[in-house]
Parts: structure tokens; C-alpha cells; sequence
């Protein structure tokens, strides 16, 4: 049997955020999902349950699901119809048991394109075999409506499974990535020597560009030559080291010119004073653009820019713009202008950009025919290094993906530790902890922190503190502690046998961004990274994961048929 459930493109759209489709009430109650785009005409925004219907209503969205992802026995028949029914909770999506039906082509295409600038509209992708065409047979429906409000007993209950389920998913979904982006020691040795390259070709570019006289990096030379040898050893031969060489000897040869002009043209202490008053401009700017949500507005902005540098590249231009009309386009318009207006109407902001404009400009006066050709080098540098890093983690091994030591218990998730490791004891308090805490408290670093410090009074409670692994985890947290509170200077991370540890414990030191967890653990040399995105995920829950974390799982079928038959056990209880 399936059901349908007609839908408009902005909540079908977000629907791709959390994969799954809820009455409308639900995300006004619960901790997660965008409610900004859950308006509805008529006064149905406290609608507490999804019509669902045998046949398909027409329409320009249609969602169709096989009746094994919804609860049969709790389907509300509506008076004087006989195939439609109300139905009280969330319906999770499952690939091979959902599809999705446009009315037109051009309607699938628009919420294709939309979806790509939108960060947390992850599962687009996923699902986008199974979009289709209205067909010419099927018939227009008359909208159902007037159906009263009709509020489940256990509305309460199915709104906590749905925040329950949100962490728990975020959960899996970060351990499986951290499993399937995990790579041997000799992979991820060289992936940190290029990240070490790339670092030091940033550094060479700050201090060219900063200080008026010039000294060569000799680290530079050093560094191109081992990770040349240790990636011929891993991959291939390929000439882009020899490239990166000789793009170093023109910079050399153009810094050392820059630096004699500059000693001529401007005084240090000048140029000096003006970066730091930039930095001071462009720090007040963000503290205001944060305050009012206009970061969001301009990243948003960035999103649709790079999208119509990605789309030139294509063909080879430097950008693709959207026509004229397209969604797009339209959208672009409308953020320039809220950018606009804000500038206009903020007084404080307004004179901040223009400070910051002067500035620019008196430094742009300060630089000299040298400056572009210079950055043009540090700009193939970075892009040879990128695809050099690229190339690398492509042919890594990866680690089998492996779910058959979590369970899920009355709501909580946990590792079996039949070996009685403390690591494994730890990591389960912590994560508990979090799956607690996240629901109510915004990820902090101040947040993280109290969750170290609860955790490890729970930890020492336990026997298995009293060992010589329990014993360096409880001396590890309260160094830390100590650290964050400047009563010392600083802490050791155990670095022997303990990478379980090592993987908590960057998240509690990077804990509000992946990427950070991700390259502090590769500066540091942690294998573990499984555990440590697990706690970030979790925290953030899966509505929130961007479509940079888990677009790379979406990829690969295999992979998250392994992830949603595993949250299958637990979506099968709230039946």
C-alpha cells in the first residue's frame, strides 16, 4: 500500500534537512528543523497531525511512502472519506520506500538548484533517483480541508522520540563518517605534511606581504622535498612538487623587488598601524553583523557567488551568473538589498564599512606592482596543495564502517565494553552526557567544558578509574580543566595506546566545528576520529550537520543503507 501527502516546495525542501516529514505543530515544539519555512496559509500553522491519502491529489508536490515507514494501527479515517487519514507523527524517510512526485520538470529542477546553496539541505542528492514527473493521467483532487484539529494523547511523546532520534541519528551518521574518512598511518603522515606545506606557504604569503624587508623560508624547500618522496612512495610520480619549486624561486625573486620598493615608498610603523586599526574595523563589523544575523545574510550571499564561480569554471569563465528571473538570481537580489538597507538604516555599521573601505584603500596604496603577480603564485600554490591533498585521502584505505558494537538502550547509545577498556567506559559517559545536555544547552566551548568536568566526577566513581588508563584519563581532564582556568600553563593529551581518549579529547579542545576537530587531530597525529565526530554530531544533531559533512556518506549506498537499517531498530519502537 502507499500513501501520499501533498506538500508545498519549501517544506518539501526542508524536508531534505532532517529526512523526514512531520505535522506542521511539531516544529514549533521540538528542539530542531527550520520553522521560518513552515508557514501555511488558512491558520493551519498548529496543525497536529499529516494527511495522508491512497491516492494522489495532483498537485505541484506529492510525497509518496510505503506504508512499512508509518504506524498503520494509529491512522485516523476522515469522516465521509475513504481514502484519506490523519496521522499524528513524524514519517522518516528510508531510500527504496519513499519518492517524490513534481509537477513539472522545471518545478524539480528549481528545488534541485535551491537545495545546492542551502547548507543543511543535505539528502537531496540521496533521493533524487526517486523524483518524479506527473504523469498526464493523473487526475486533479480538491485539496482536503476543514478537518478540525484533532491532537494525539501521545503528542507529547512522539515530539521527545523526534528530539531523541534527531541526536541519536546525528550521532551514527558522525561515527560512520569518521569510520569511512578514517586512513592508515603512512596516508594520513602525508596528508599532514601537505597541510604543513600549505601552512608554511600561508605563513611565506603573511610575511611578505606584512613586513618591509624580506627573508627567504628555507622550511619551505625541506618540505616540498619529503612530502615529494613520501608521495612518490604511497601514489605516483607527478610533476606538481617540481611546480611548487619553481613557483617558490618566483616568489622569492618577486618579494625580494617588492621588499626594496616598499623600504623606498612607505614607512613600516605606517602600514603597521593600519592593519591593526583593519583588524580592529573588521572585528566591530562582525560582532554587529552577528548580532543582527547579517553574517548569515552575507554568507548565504558568498554560497550563491561560489556557486556562479563553480558553474564558470565549468565552462571557462570566471563566473556563470544566474539568469535573470531564476530562483537563484531572485534570491541573490534580495540579499544584496536586506545588506543594503541594513547599512542604511544602522548608522554605527554603515560608518564601519566606510572606515574599513578607507583603510583598504590606504593600504592598497601602500602595496605595489608586485602585489597581484604575487598572490597569483600563492593562489596556484594553494590550489596544487589542495589537489595534492585531494588526491591523497582518495586512495586512502578506508576503515570497515562497523556498527556491531553500539547499541541503543532506552533512548541512549553505547558502546558494548566486554573488555572492560576504560576508553570505552569513558567515551559511553561522555556521550550520554551529551545526548542529555544537547536538547537544552547550545554547543560552547564553556558548554564542552562541563560536560569534561561532569563526566569525569561520573568517571571516578567507576572502579575502572583505579587502573593505570583510568588513572592518565582523570589526570588528562583535570589538567585541562586547570588550563582553561589558567591555574596552569599548560596539559599533556596521552599520546601512547589511548586513541579513543585522544578522539574525546579533541573534541572537548576543537568542539564547535568539524573541520577543526578534523585538523587538529591530523596535526596531532590521532587516528580515532570516529569518537570525536560522534560527540560533535550528536551534539548538533543530524538536522543541523551541514551537507559538507555528509554529502561524502551520500555517496556511497552502501554506506548509508548500513546507517538507516541500524536507526531502522529504533524508529520500529515508536511503533
Amino acid at each position: 500500500m502507499k500513501y501520499y501527502i501533498e506538500i508545498s516546495s519549501w517544506n518539501l525542501l526542508e524536508s531534505f534537512v532532517t529526512e523526514s516529514i512531520s505535522p506542521f505543530s511539531f516544529y514549533q515544539e521540538r528542539n530542531f528543523g527550520n520553522n521560518l519555512s513552515r508557514y501555511m496559509s488558512g491558520g493551519k500553522e498548529r496543525t497536529y497531525h499529516l494527511i495522508l491519502s491512497t491516492k494522489d491529489l495532483g498537485g505541484d508536490y506529492s510525497i509518496c511512502v510505503d506504508e512499512t515507514l508509518i504506524d498503520t494501527s494509529i491512522l485516523v479515517p476522515i469522516k465521509g472519506l475513504k481514502t484519506a487519514f490523519m496521522y499524528p507523527k513524524t514519517i522518516y524517510y528510508r531510500k527504496g520506500y519513499v519518492s517524490f512526485r513534481f509537477g513539472s520538470s522545471d518545478l524539480k529542477d528549481a528545488l534541485i538548484s535551491e537545495s545546492q546553496i542551502l547548507l543543511e539541505v543535505k539528502s537531496v542528492e540521496k533521493y533524487s533517483s526517486d523524483f518524479y514527473i506527473k504523469t498526464i493521467d493523473t487526475k486533479e483532487v480538491k485539496a482536503i480541508s476543514n478537518l478540525g484539529n484533532l491532537l494525539s494523547s501521545d503528542y507529547k511523546k512522539y515530539i521527545d522520540f523526534d528530539n531523541s532520534f534527531n541526536k541519536i541519528k546525528g550521532a551514527i551518521t558522525g561515527y560512520v563518517r569518521g569510520l569511512y574518512t578514517s586512513t592508515d598511518e603512512s596516508n594520513r603522515m602525508l596528508q599532514s605534511k601537505l597541510r604543513d606545506l600549505k601552512n608554511s606557504f600561508g605563513g611565506f604569503n603573511t610575511q611578505i606581504m606584512i613586513n618591509d624587508t624580506f627573508h627567504e623560508n628555507p622550511e619551505i624547500c625541506s618540505l616540498i622535498d619529503e612530502c615529494k618522496s613520501m608521495y612518490f612512495a604511497q601514489i605516483e610520480h607527478t610533476n606538481s612538487f617540481d611546480v611548487l619549486s619553481a613557483q617558490y624561486k618566483e616568489i622569492v625573486k618577486l618579494a625580494t623587488l617588492r621588499a626594496k620598493d616598499i623600504q623606498v615608498q612607505t614607512s613600516f610603523a605606517a602600514r603597521e598601524k593600519l592593519i591593526q586599526d583593519k583588524t580592529s574595523v573588521e572585528n566591530q563589523i562582525a560582532k554587529i553583523e552577528r548580532k543582527f544575523d547579517i553574517y548569515n545574510v552575507r554568507l548565504e550571499l558568498e554560497n550563491i557567488k561560489s556557486l556562479e564561480k563553480a558553474n564558470g569554471k565549468k565552462i571557462g569563465k570566471t563566473r556563470n551568473y544566474f539568469k535573470k528571473g531564476s530562483l537563484e538570481y531572485e534570491r541573490k537580489k534580495q540579499l544584496k538589498q536586506i545588506i543594503e538597507d541594513f547599512e542604511k538604516n544602522n548608522s554605527e555599521y554603515g560608518e564601519l564599512r566606510g572606515r574599513l573601505y578607507q583603510i583598504e584603500q590606504h593600504l592598497s596604496g601602500d602595496t605595489n606592482k608586485y602585489d597581484t603577480t604575487i598572490s597569483a603564485y600563492f593562489a596556484r600554490v594553494s590550489d596544487i596543495i589542495n589537489d595534492l591533498i585531494k588526491s591523497v585521502a582518495s586512495v586512502a584505505s578506508k576503515d570497515e564502517i562497523s556498527l556491531s558494537s553500539v547499541k541503543i538502550s532506552d533512548g541512549n547509545i553505547l558502546f558494548n565494553n566486554l573488555d572492560g577498556n576504560p576508553e570505552i567506559c569513558y567515551f559511553n559517559i561522555v556521550l550520554e552526557l551529551i545526548l542529555q545536555k544537547s536538547g537544552s544547552m547550545q554547543l560552547s566551548e564553556f558548554a564542552a567544558l562541563q560536560v569534561l568536568e561532569e563526566s569525569g566526577k561520573k568517571f571516578k566513581t567507576n572502579p575502572i578509574s583505579n587502573t593505570d588508563k583510568g588513572n592518565r584519563i582523570l589526570k588528562c581532564l583535570r589538567e585541562f580543566w586547570m588550563y582553561k582556568h589558567q591555574q596552569i600553563e599548560q596539559f599533556d593529551v596521552p599520546k601512547e595506546d589511548m586513541p579513543i581518549f585522544q578522539s574525546v579529547f579533541a573534541f572537548f579542545i576543537k568542539p564547535l566545528d568539524y573541520e577543526q576537530i578534523e585538523r587538529y587531530m591530523l596535526l596531532k597525529k590521532f587516528s580515532q576520529k570516529a569518537y570525536a565526530f560522534m560527540l560533535w554530531a550528536a551534539w548538533v544533531g543530524f538536522a543541523d550537520l551541514p551537507k559538507t559533512f555528509t554529502n561524502i556518506l551520500y555517496s556511497d549506498e552502501k554506506v548509508t543503507s548500513i546507517v538507516d537499517v541500524f536507526l531502522l531498530t529504533l524508529q520500529k519502537q515508536n511503533q
